[in-house]
């Protein structure tokens, strides 16, 4: 895919996009008979494809994905990666042997650092563990939002229904981070069972307007082409 994708809505839509009827990656639009399409959690890649897939596109997007250049990162190539795999394996093989050497002097404290890890990952009495549900405005379910303690090296995810469970101590801060949704934090209390409803990030919904650009010698071609015409 060569070149940059610019993408616009000029006249963005103001239906509900709550008030839609669910449907396959998006939503039906029954005032304007169309499928609604939710961008919200692709990739720059994904919605190039998506957009050099169909034409006359309508959708919900991240402020953030509009109004700038979306490039596909190159793919590195496959002999690059051959040939870094092969410089990496030969330098392993002299590292083996030594590895081998020292491994039967180590076992025995390797053994003893597994034991101390366990012990300080272990649960003190002092921790609750914070059951809940995130949803959306309207009630549903949002799977795969990321809980997290602040400043700790604890996240967890939402199940299909939403369900989610953490341990956690009385004071910290619990983050709930999900792609088009605004990031939440809540404080943990005493109380074990907690309903989350997260909030739309600044999205628009509308006709995408999709502007290809060439690149410089896409261009510098392009113009040369038109010399022969």
């Amino acid at each position: 895919m060569s070149g940059k994708v610019n993408i616009s809505i000029p006249k963005p839509c103001h239906e509900n996009w709550y008030g839609m009827t669910v449907a396959e990656k998006g939503r039906f639009c029954n005032s304007c008979q169309k499928t609604v399409y939710d961008f919200t959690r692709l990739s720059d890649k994904q919605l190039i494809e998506k957009i050099n897939s169909e034409s006359n596109i309508c959708g919900r997007f991240l402020v953030s994905q509009l109004n700038k250049d979306l490039r596909v990162p190159k793919e590195k190539s496959s002999i690059w990666i051959a040939g870094i795999s092969g410089i990496l394996s030969f330098l392993s093989l002299g590292n083996q042997e030594a590895y081998a050497q020292e491994s039967v002097n180590t076992e025995q404290t390797e053994e003893k650092n597994n034991v101390e890890k366990i012990i300080d990952n272990s649960s003190s009495a002092s921790d609750i563990e914070v059951i809940g549900t995130v949803t959306e405005q309207n009630g549903l379910p949002l799977p795969g939002v990321f809980v997290s303690i602040s400043g700790k090296p604890i996240i967890v995810q939402t199940d299909l229904d939403g369900k989610f469970s953490i341990k956690a101590k009385k004071e910290d801060s619990l983050k709930f981070n999900y792609v088009g949704y605004k990031t939440k934090t809540i404080i943990v209390t005493s109380q074990k069972n907690v309903a989350i409803i997260l909030e739309d990030s600044e999205m628009y919904l509308g006709g995408a307007i999709i502007e290809k650009r060439r690149t410089f010698f896409g261009r510098v071609f392009h113009s040369i082409g038109n010399l022969f015409r």
